[in-house]
């Protein structure tokens, strides 16, 4: 593999908590791993939520599984905590927006460090509200959290620069986050170039290429593709999708994330009667379907059991539904864990019952455990990454999924045949197919020129389609 060209690499995220985001916040570390397993030293973590120390702590610790990642990591109002005199120094004379609610963040001595205002709208990071950031000659102002964000990542880039020694020292930032994309779009630096992921369907269900857009976070995000110097797309479904409907974009291309191969032996076709499911408790999930066909899984094949991890806010509503229905003996909710590849091992089936996915590392990590999938065949993911590994049944189709289950369950052999397929499909996924595209990504985006990007004012609104 090519050395990583000349240049720092810094990843940014809204937060990093895996008990929280699931696949994105495995996505985001995943990325990591890969800039370190091409060459990158010491790639940067930018995160920009409020939690405490310890709690950022925890989140990387189950994030990287590794206490000795080779990974940078700093936070925002972490940094601010400790000394917010470069903030102040950068903010203006002003005062709080009298109208608004203010979470005020106070340091360990109990001393106010910065007002935030408490904005209640899906598009809080966009409002001007000012921010406040109180000093010895009075308080001063920020103008909203767009301004916040980019004044501590201008400070961040400096700091690389000096760091170098090249004040123009190429500074590649991979956003992991639309909130955070729709704040730097404009970010005219010349020797900054702003790499854009994506991690979810762009479409409500059932995710038709004309189906409307999932909300108003998507079409403002979709407006400014030309303002990213490239745009990873996990699947080339989606990738083709956005192309046919917004047009063809210079620096699109398709990087799924990495699935590290599970190095523990497995008897192809699995053991006993399990089916396994790991996603967090939400609506996308939709695991009221797999609760619902889980009867009927259980009239061809009694002793089977569905086994859930992951957790989220649907999980109270999940097990009333499973008492209501009698399957406290065979559904179980396990909760997050950081065992599921243990799980894994021992499982004879996955289940994915999404209404929508971008591209779902789970289905990834079960194809590499060599476990056959039963997924239902939305955009996206499943369609693109199954393959001859696992059955693809009709979105909402509850009698085909338990009759793709109890005919996995019941049939060794064919359940046996279908792993070593699994292990097959999973290849594409392997950090080392995936590395090679996404080093010549940052060759090519290191080589370029830095777009064009006009100002916040001038960026154009997707019609709402």
């Amino acid at each position: 593999m090519p050395a990583p060209p000349d240049a720092d690499f810094v990843v940014l995220t809204s937060r990093l908590s895996p008990r929280r985001d699931g696949g994105y916040a495995v996505a985001v570390a995943s990325r990591l791993r890969l800039l370190r397993s091409i060459g990158v030293v010491r790639p940067l973590l930018l995160t920009f939520d409020v939690g405490g120390a310890d709690q950022h702590a925890e989140d990387n610790r189950q994030a990287f599984r590794d206490p000795h990642a080779d990974v940078e990591i700093r936070n925002l109002f972490e940094e601010i905590l400790h000394d917010s005199s470069w903030l102040y120094d950068e903010a203006r004379e002003g005062r709080a927006d009298p109208d608004a609610s203010y979470r005020e963040i106070r340091d360990g001595a109990g001393r106010g460090v910065i007002s935030l205002p408490v904005i209640d709208d899906a598009a809080w990071h966009l409002a001007e509200t000012p921010v406040v950031v109180p000093g010895g000659d009075g308080h001063r102002i920020i103008a909203g959290f767009r301004e916040l964000y980019r004044t501590w990542l201008t400070r961040v880039v400096a700091q690389l620069r000096s760091r170098a020694g090249d004040d123009h020292r190429c500074i590649v930032v991979i956003c992991e986050s639309k909130q955070v994309g729709e704040l730097i779009a404009d970010w005219a630096d010349p020797d900054v170039r702003i790499v854009h992921t994506v991690h979810n369907s762009h479409l409500v269900a059932p995710c038709e290429p004309s189906s409307s857009l999932r909300d108003d976070g998507w079409r403002r995000w979709l407006a400014l593709l030309d303002h990213f110097d490239a745009v990873i797309w996990p699947t080339a479904s989606q990738q083709t999708d956005v192309t046919e409907r917004f047009g063809a974009l210079e620096g699109s291309v398709v990087i799924p994330t990495p699935i590290t191969p599970d190095p523990r032996p497995r008897s192809h076709g699995g053991r006993g009667r399990d089916v396994l499911m790991v996603n967090r408790l939400v609506d996308q999930k939709r695991v009221d379907t797999a609760v619902a066909s889980w009867p009927l899984v259980l009239q061809r094949v009694p002793d089977a059991h569905l086994h859930i991890y992951g957790d989220g806010p649907l999980r109270g509503q999940l097990q009333e539904l499973i008492d209501d229905r009698g399957l406290t003996g065979s559904v179980h909710l396990h909760g997050y864990s950081d065992r599921v590849r243990e799980a894994m091992a021992i499982s004879a089936a996955f289940l994915c019952t999404s209404a929508f996915e971008g591209q779902n590392l789970a289905i990834g990590e079960a194809l590499s455990s060599g476990l056959p999938v039963v997924a239902f065949d939305v955009c996206y993911g499943p369609r693109d990454y199954v393959g001859t590994g696992g059955i693809l049944v009709s979105p909402g189709d509850v009698d085909g999924v338990a009759s793709a289950l109890a005919s996995l369950l019941l049939d060794d052999t064919a359940r046996a045949e279908m792993s070593v397929r699994a292990l097959e499909q999973s290849r594409r996924l392997s950090p080392e197919a995936v590395g090679e595209t996404f080093a010549r990504l940052l060759e090519d985006v290191v080589a370029r020129p830095a777009r064009r990007r006009t100002s916040a004012a001038d960026q154009a609104v997707l019609p709402a389609a």
